[in-house]
């Protein structure tokens, strides 16, 4: 007869994403995954799978946390303002004073260099996406009228996804709130310029 399962599965992908943030795929240990969920190896296994298995779940957990944002930008009036709220967002995570919310275990992986195809396609995928829900603002927002700048969507929604990979590492070297915030600011002003 097997036992019950006293913990909440949510709860631990919550702490395996967290631990997977801050220490990346390979500098993450079972030893860390079992410190952080309060679980023994046995349970994380027969639960969660591999440690590969367990990254992958962590990621899936990180993506939901972030709906509220693509939520909040596509109820947005303009494609620029989807954008400013996008990086507010961005920027609070960033100037967080929790050390989990300044990483990003997608940004993270893919500095790591993670190379394990499976591990590797999901990433790479989850930054196509993120590049997708920028270019498709910015395209809403030449539509609308609310940015100026006629280059391809394509082109700026890439310089805008190098910004992200931007914060998160300046975020990273002790960057604070208003120098990111200047960044940002300098940014998003190309999409001004007609």
């Amino acid at each position: 007869m097997s036992r019950e399962r006293r913990f909440s599965e949510p709860e631990v992908l919550d702490r395996l994403a967290d631990a997977f943030a801050l220490h990346g795929y390979g500098g993450t240990s079972l030893a860390q995954l079992q410190e952080a969920t309060g679980l023994g190896k046995q349970s994380l296994y027969n639960s969660f799978g591999d440690k590969q298995s367990m990254y992958l779940q962590a990621i899936d957990c990180v993506v939901q946390r972030g709906a509220h944002v693509v939520a909040v930008m596509q109820a947005a009036p303009s494609g620029r303002v989807a954008l400013d709220l996008y990086f507010n967002a961005m920027l609070d995570d960033c100037a967080s004073d929790d050390p989990v919310r300044r990483n990003c275990i997608v940004t993270s992986g893919l500095l790591e260099g993670v190379d394990e195809a499976p591990l590797a396609r999901v990433l790479t995928n989850r930054w196509h996406a993120t590049h997708e829900l920028l270019r498709a603002a910015i395209e809403r927002g030449q539509r609308d009228g609310s940015i100026a700048n006629p280059t391809p969507s394509a082109e700026l929604a890439e310089m805008l996804t190098s910004l992200v990979s931007g914060l998160r590492v300046a975020a990273r070297v002790g960057r604070d709130r208003a120098q990111m915030s200047r960044l940002v600011a300098l940014t998003l002003g190309v999409l001004d310029m007609a």
